[in-house]
């Protein structure tokens, strides 16, 4: 790890702490400071005001991805949430999670993650959910299509965005409505993440086929 990096690193820690505290003025700064002045990134696009959506984040090749992605929504104070299932929250990832931001949700119940999520969609004033459809960081040729089977029951539109390295860029496209067809909708994504490079590009799909 650089000299670089340890600092991300402990500013990183700082910010998430200041989030613990809701000092978010604070956390904005320091993510704002990270990202912008540290490193030298900036942002393409808008963020987004809509009070519900979908965030589609691509690529994701490396926890890297994650940690700049983060600073990125913080940076802009977009209050963006994460869920993962609650099998993840023992000892000791529980502490990781809850460090990270990263929410519960039981997926022990009856019903399916679209479900689950689409009901809590109904229940917020606000809820803005970051969803990575390669489900994993290593190399896929498939993309999960969750996020827009998701995003059409609980009506709320879908935004696209992630880093490129290459050139030091975050990207937010306009949020949209899911389109009528999956696989034109995803293909949509695919095209955006090919204009992306990620921590490790080696990692990213090239031409991946469709998961419906």
């Amino acid at each position: 790890m650089t000299a670089v990096d340890r600092k991300i690193v402990l500013l990183w820690a700082i910010a998430r702490r200041a989030n613990t505290n809701k000092l978010s003025n604070v956390k904005q700064r320091i993510c704002h400071y990270i990202l912008f002045k540290l490193l030298g990134w900036r942002i393409i696009g808008d963020p987004p005001v809509d009070e519900k959506y979908i965030f589609v984040a691509v690529p994701h090749t490396s926890n890297w991805d994650f940690v700049y992605g983060w600073l990125a929504i913080h940076a802009l104070d977009l209050n963006v949430k994460i869920f993962a299932k609650d099998a993840f929250f023992i000892w000791p990832l529980n502490y990781l999670c809850r460090f990270l931001g990263v929410e519960p949700i039981n997926r022990r119940k009856r019903t399916n993650f679209v479900d689950s999520m689409t009901e809590r969609f109904e229940q917020a004033d606000g809820l803005r959910l970051l969803i990575t459809p390669e489900g994993t960081r290593g190399y896929q040729e498939t993309l999960k299509s969750g996020y827009y089977y998701l995003a059409k029951k609980a009506n709320v539109p879908i935004v696209v965005a992630g880093p490129c390295f290459q050139n030091k860029t975050f990207t937010i496209l306009p949020p949209r409505p899911p389109l009528a067809d999956f696989k034109t909708d995803q293909s949509q994504v695919i095209a955006f993440c090919k204009t992306q490079v990620g921590k490790n590009p080696e990692q990213t799909f090239r031409e991946p086929r469709v998961d419906d």
